[in-house]
């Protein structure tokens, strides 16, 4: 998840290389020959789920204060969505689900819908101006027990923590802890804080990953208080403003916990605690629910399906396919780098980017997010320990 805006000459030369072979892709016809052939798997028109988080006026200035790959400058999320209309038609995700519901059939133009994860505050300050501006419908999933609050997420909280302790020389593999919290985190830490962070919200039940969160604060001596103003998420008036500006308000769970390391049971609570939450707050139910970090299992959305949602989202990048289950809908996450290359914004990588040519290719990795569900435990088993957070 938190990988490093800018890792020297070697993110240089791996960033020039990507763009040059994005490049001859396209020059080649790359591009539009694999466009075609998905469209046939995918039974029609391609729809694609855009998923940002933090959207920030300054990149460099929210990089150095919280983890640079859930941001993205409003510069580059207008470029993006820019380049993305010139190839795909941006609607909403009602409208994109109910696209993925016809009949396979001809192909025709692609579909794009965009959504943001955990309800940050920069969502009405900062992106919704560039939504306005552009005509493009979105969807923001929130977290509801952090909302009109001053509580920070999780990872935010972890990243914050791990950074303060690496500049007074610790980095996440020499840090102890007091009490229990040592094992727990011992046990996924990592050189660098963004593998480390991973591996605990992979691993760790929620409750373990508090009190880690918790230790590591006193250990750094930081209070959730003391973190940046961009981390703040928005307030319930705020939600209502998105509302009222045509934005869906959909659900993400109450706590942001992974719902795959809870008890069936308090997942449920999770999923039916914010459907009601914002069903309160805003007058009318939501439609649609995101898994928290994108991890989910049978279980998970067998009760996302009770609960009333109509469709759930996960962080796996692959198509989406015409008659697929709705409860696991596929999304591809975009931050700053997504389409950066040597020299700033490649239009070259953001065409294979958008269009899958990569993952086509097997040049890149995608990572699943399903888990078993595990009888008489955890609504699921087993982690993933690459699996980016979300």
């Amino acid at each position: 998840m938190a990988e490093r805006a800018d890792d020297g000459p070697a993110w240089l030369v791996r960033r020039a290389v990507k763009a040059a072979v994005a490049g001859a892709l396209g020059a080649a016809g790359a591009n539009r020959a694999i466009a075609a052939v998905r469209r046939r798997e995918a039974g029609g028109a391609r729809v694609i789920v855009l998923s940002y988080h933090r959207v920030t006026a300054d990149f460099a200035r929210g990089a150095a204060e919280g983890i640079p790959s859930m941001l993205v400058s409003a510069a580059t999320l207008r470029r993006q969505l820019e380049q993305v209309a010139r190839s795909h038609d941006l609607v909403s995700l009602s409208d994109a689900v109910r696209i993925l519901g016809e009949p396979r059939g001809p192909a025709r133009r692609d579909v794009a819908t965009v959504t943001f994860d955990d309800g940050y505050a920069d969502n009405l300050a900062v992106a919704l101006p560039v939504l306005r501006a552009l005509g493009v419908p979105a969807t923001v999933y929130v977290a509801t027990g952090f909302t009109g609050t001053r509580r920070r997420m999780l990872h935010d909280r972890i990243f914050a923590a791990l950074g303060a302790l690496s500049r007074r020389g610790l980095p996440p593999n020499r840090i102890s802890l007091a009490g229990a919290a040592h094992a727990l985190y011992g046990a996924c830490a990592r050189p660098g804080p963004g593998a480390t962070l991973d591996l605990l919200i992979a691993r760790l039940p929620h409750e373990g990953l508090v009190r880690v969160t918790e230790a590591l604060e006193e250990r750094a001596g930081i209070r959730e208080e003391d973190l940046p103003p961009g981390t703040r998420l928005l307030d319930w008036d705020e939600l209502r403003a998105l509302d009222a500006a045509g934005v869906e308000v959909a659900g993400h769970s109450v706590h942001h916990a992974v719902l795959a390391n809870l008890p069936l049971a308090e997942a449920r609570r999770e999923i039916e605690g914010c459907r009601d939450q914002l069903a309160e707050r805003l007058g009318k139910r939501p439609r649609h629910f995101a898994y928290p970090n994108g991890y989910h299992t049978p279980a998970v959305r067998r009760a996302v399906a009770a609960a009333g949602f109509e469709t759930a989202v996960t962080t796996e990048d692959r198509e989406n396919l015409r008659g697929q289950e709705p409860f696991a809908l596929h999304r591809k996450v975009f931050w700053e780098n997504s389409t950066l290359g040597p020299a700033g914004y490649s239009p070259a990588l953001a065409a294979c980017a958008f269009g899958g040519v990569f993952h086509a290719l097997r040049l890149a990795r995608t990572v699943d997010g399903e888990r078993p569900d595990a009888p008489g435990g955890p609504a699921g088993g087993g982690a993933d320990p690459e699996r980016a957070a979300s």
